[in-house]
Protein backbone atom coordinates (compact mmCIF):
# COMPACT_ATOMS: atom_id res chain seq x y z
CA UNK A 1 0.00 0.00 0.00
CA UNK A 2 1.47 3.22 -0.88
CA UNK A 3 1.15 6.06 1.52
CA UNK A 4 -1.64 8.36 1.77
CA UNK A 5 -1.30 11.41 -0.64
CA UNK A 6 -3.20 13.75 1.49
CA UNK A 7 -1.81 13.67 4.66
CA UNK A 8 1.56 12.38 5.98
CA UNK A 9 0.87 12.10 9.32
CA UNK A 10 -1.13 9.80 11.73
CA UNK A 11 -4.48 11.74 12.19
CA UNK A 12 -8.16 12.47 11.38
CA UNK A 13 -8.05 14.36 8.31
CA UNK A 14 -11.39 15.56 8.99
CA UNK A 15 -10.90 16.43 12.18
CA UNK A 16 -7.59 18.68 10.60
CA UNK A 17 -8.89 19.98 8.00
CA UNK A 18 -12.53 20.99 9.05
CA UNK A 19 -12.26 20.60 13.20
CA UNK A 20 -8.68 22.42 13.17
CA UNK A 21 -7.47 19.93 15.55
CA UNK A 22 -5.61 16.38 14.77
CA UNK A 23 -6.84 13.92 16.60
CA UNK A 24 -5.12 10.83 17.24
CA UNK A 25 -7.52 8.92 18.71
CA UNK A 26 -9.57 5.92 17.52
CA UNK A 27 -8.08 6.16 13.79
CA UNK A 28 -9.47 3.95 11.30
CA UNK A 29 -8.03 3.78 7.58
CA UNK A 30 -10.32 4.83 5.16
CA UNK A 31 -10.23 4.01 1.57
CA UNK A 32 -11.57 7.08 -0.49
CA UNK A 33 -13.29 5.19 -3.12
CA UNK A 34 -15.18 2.38 -2.46
CA UNK A 35 -15.91 -1.01 -3.82
CA UNK A 36 -13.51 -3.98 -4.56
CA UNK A 37 -11.74 -2.89 -7.28
CA UNK A 38 -11.83 0.82 -6.10
CA UNK A 39 -10.04 -0.51 -3.00
CA UNK A 40 -7.64 -2.28 -4.66
CA UNK A 41 -6.43 0.98 -6.53
CA UNK A 42 -7.03 3.55 -3.66
CA UNK A 43 -4.15 1.50 -1.58
CA UNK A 44 -1.99 1.42 -5.14
CA UNK A 45 -2.22 5.21 -5.96
CA UNK A 46 -2.95 6.53 -2.12
CA UNK A 47 -6.80 7.18 -2.18
CA UNK A 48 -6.92 6.38 1.56
CA UNK A 49 -6.92 8.97 4.83
CA UNK A 50 -6.98 7.86 8.46
CA UNK A 51 -10.03 9.35 10.20
CA UNK A 52 -11.63 9.01 13.63
CA UNK A 53 -14.52 6.78 14.63
CA UNK A 54 -16.78 9.55 14.67
CA UNK A 55 -15.65 10.72 11.23
CA UNK A 56 -15.76 7.14 9.57
CA UNK A 57 -18.32 5.41 10.90
CA UNK A 58 -19.67 4.76 14.52
CA UNK A 59 -21.78 8.85 13.93
CA UNK A 60 -24.40 10.07 11.83
CA UNK A 61 -21.12 12.59 11.47
CA UNK A 62 -19.06 9.65 9.80
CA UNK A 63 -18.09 9.99 6.16
CA UNK A 64 -20.09 6.60 5.60
CA UNK A 65 -23.44 8.37 6.38
CA UNK A 66 -22.58 11.69 5.21
CA UNK A 67 -22.91 11.86 1.93
CA UNK A 68 -21.88 15.90 1.66
CA UNK A 69 -18.47 14.83 3.87
CA UNK A 70 -18.04 12.06 1.85
CA UNK A 71 -18.50 13.91 -2.16
CA UNK A 72 -15.76 16.79 -0.04
CA UNK A 73 -13.09 14.37 0.33
CA UNK A 74 -13.80 12.62 -2.98
CA UNK A 75 -13.09 15.90 -4.59
CA UNK A 76 -10.27 16.74 -2.28
CA UNK A 77 -8.62 13.32 -3.41
CA UNK A 78 -9.29 13.76 -6.83
CA UNK A 79 -7.91 17.45 -7.01
CA UNK A 80 -4.70 16.15 -5.29
CA UNK A 81 -4.18 13.76 -7.52
CA UNK A 82 -4.64 16.14 -10.87
CA UNK A 83 -1.90 18.28 -9.58
CA UNK A 84 0.55 15.92 -11.10
CA UNK A 85 -1.69 13.14 -13.24
CA UNK A 86 -3.94 14.33 -15.98
CA UNK A 87 -8.27 14.08 -15.21
CA UNK A 88 -8.07 11.21 -17.87
CA UNK A 89 -5.65 9.14 -16.19
CA UNK A 90 -7.93 9.58 -12.75
CA UNK A 91 -10.95 8.73 -14.90
CA UNK A 92 -9.03 5.17 -15.91
CA UNK A 93 -8.07 4.61 -12.35
CA UNK A 94 -11.66 5.30 -10.49
CA UNK A 95 -13.87 5.53 -13.50
CA UNK A 96 -15.40 8.87 -12.89
CA UNK A 97 -15.26 12.18 -12.06
CA UNK A 98 -16.25 13.98 -8.73
CA UNK A 99 -15.11 17.59 -10.12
Amino acid sequence: MVKSILQTTKECYVCRELCGFGNTQNLHLHHIYEGNANRRQSDKYGFTVYLCGRHHNLSNEGIHFDKELDLWLKKRCQEKFEENHSREEFMQIIGRNYL
